[in-house]
């Protein structure tokens, strides 16, 4: 049980993101899905609606049709990759 939290506790992040961005990329931009944001459930404008749509239409290219979905999706991409090799460097174990 203890090895198995202490590989959750050192590798949960990394893979839930790198998963993520996995997911987004095989994503079909153009169907409409329900929005899981809070906000607009209440009718309040999410600042995040479209981020996903963005970064998939990213991956594939169609970079017009990402700026105008959500200009975040061309900053967002480089930060989440950035984490999880900042978390891979820091907490994987390397030989000396």
């Amino acid at each position: 049980m203890a090895v198995t939290r202490n590989f959750l506790s050192l590798h949960l992040e990394w893979m839930v993101l790198s998963g993520g961005l996995v997911l987004l990329g095989l994503m079909n931009p153009n169907l409409s899905a329900p929005s899981f944001c809070l906000l607009d459930a209440f009718g309040i404008f999410c600042p995040g609606e479209g981020l996903g749509r963005s970064i998939s239409f990213i991956f594939r290219g169609m970079w017009m049709e990402a700026w105008a979905i959500h200009p975040a999706g061309f900053f967002a991409i480089p930060i989440i990759s950035g984490r999880v090799f900042y978390i891979l460097y820091n907490r994987i174990p390397y030989p000396k």
